[in-house]
Order: C-alpha cells, then sequence, then structure tokens
C-alpha cells in the first residue's frame, strides 16, 4: 500500500513519517486490497487536525479528528478508520456465498437470522414519514434548525426534483440534489 504523509506546509518530518507510516501500514492484516493511503496535517483554529483517507478497489475510509497535539490527532483519526476496516472485515467474513438463485428458492425455509449475526448490521430503530413540502434551499435550512435536525429532506421549489439540506461539520450547509444519469 502507497502511504502519503503531508502537511498544508508540504511534506511530513522524519519522526512524523515514522509514527504514521507502521500505523497505516498495520491496517493490511484487515484487508489485503488497500491500495492508497494519504495523511494530511494541518493547523485549524489553534488546534491540530489530523484527515486520513484509505483507499481500497471498492471502499474509501475516512476520518478527520483535531487535538492539541497532530500525533494525538492522528491517532484518534487512526482508531476511527481501524474501526470501519473492522466493521467491513466483518461484514465480509459473515456473508454467504450462496447465489440468488439458492436464496430464491430458500426463502420460505430460511430461519430466522441469529442475533450474533444481526448486531454489527444496521439497525433500523424508527421509522418516519415525512410530506416533501416545495420550499427553497434557504426555507428547508430555518426548517432543520427548528426541528433540531443534522438533514432536511425537501422538495426544491427551483427545480422540482427531491433534495436533501444538511450541517457540515466544519460550517455552513450542504445541499444534495439527485442527477439522473443519460
Amino acid at each position: 500500500m502507497r502511504v502519503e504523509v503531508l502537511t498544508r506546509q508540504g511534506s511530513a518530518s522524519q519522526d512524523v513519517l515514522d509514527h504514521v507510516v507502521p500505523r497505516i501500514e498495520h491496517l493490511d492484516q484487515y484487508l489485503a486490497d488497500l491500495e492508497y493511503a494519504k495523511v494530511t496535517f494541518f493547523e485549524q483554529r489553534g488546534r491540530s487536525t489530523a484527515e486520513i483517507t484509505v483507499h481500497s478497489p471498492r471502499n474509501i475510509f475516512r476520518s478527520e479528528k483535531s487535538a492539541d497535539d497532530a500525533l494525538e490527532a492522528f491517532d484518534d483519526a487512526m482508531h476511527a478508520v481501524e474501526k470501519q476496516v473492522r466493521r467491513l472485515k466483518g461484514r465480509i467474513r459473515r456473508h454467504d456465498k450462496t447465489s440468488v438463485r439458492k436464496l430464491e428458492v430458500d426463502h420460505e425455509e430460511a430461519p430466522e437470522p441469529e442475533i450474533e449475526q444481526v448486531l454489527d448490521e444496521p439497525l433500523i430503530v424508527r421509522v418516519k414519514s415525512q410530506s416533501l413540502k416545495p420550499m427553497s434551499p434557504q426555507e428547508a435550512a430555518l426548517q432543520m434548525e427548528m426541528v433540531g435536525y443534522d438533514f432536511y429532506v425537501f422538495t426544491n421549489a427551483q427545480s422540482g426534483n427531491t433534495a436533501v439540506i444538511y450541517r457540515r461539520h466544519s460550517e455552513g450547509y450542504g445541499l444534495i440534489e439527485p442527477r439522473t444519469e443519460q
């Protein structure tokens, strides 16, 4: 796996490289097909921030953490990335290699999944329905703030498409509008 370590000012010092590179390469014990990792250090609001992005053929693992010390921020971000990689490896290991045709035949005879298998899977604990009112993105941001959500689904009055407005970690809002591929 290629590992690139950068700072906003250029390349990183040797002591930072000695700390970072072995820990990133340690991820290979979980997934062997990791191709590329990029670690970026920068100062933000008087705190050191470490951003880690790891690429595999089918997945991208990413984390960004801040702390008083750059290496402490890296360790926090590395812990989050390692958790993501371990979770994916667990899902891959549990994945049954049964064909789709066999699943269709055995569907009625299939036993209920065991509790242990379901623990790492996303658990939907509540389902809500919401009417999609036509509104501008600014109105949607206000609605989102009023209900206290991190995101809000609405119909964009200008385009007529369903859209999502969300609160960004740094500051401000993001807008997601679907685009049909032709």
